[in-house]
């Protein structure tokens, strides 16, 4: 089964990190992919997520649904049950 996300992150992750590098060791090959992972995930904009980065996607979507909630909060009202 293909999955093109998959495929696009495994093409890009190969083309700027893995055959860019030649790796002297295991600590410099998890070093390098957390460097690129930092960057991949929050500061590279991402045309499917309207050119933000996913990190600041998800900061947007959390603060719209805090927001939300706010304004749920203020329209309920306390009630007494007896």
């Amino acid at each position: 089964m293909q999955n093109g996300f998959v495929e696009s992150f495994n093409g890009k992750l190969r083309d700027e990190c893995l055959n860019e590098t030649l790796f002297e060791d295991l600590h410099h090959v998890s070093s390098m992919l957390a460097n690129w992972r930092h960057d991949y995930n929050h500061v590279r904009p991402h045309s499917s997520l309207n050119c933000l980065s996913p990190y600041m996607a998800l900061n947007k979507e959390r603060n719209k649904n805090i927001a939300n909630q706010q304004k749920l909060n203020k329209n309920i009202k306390p009630r007494l049950y007896i």
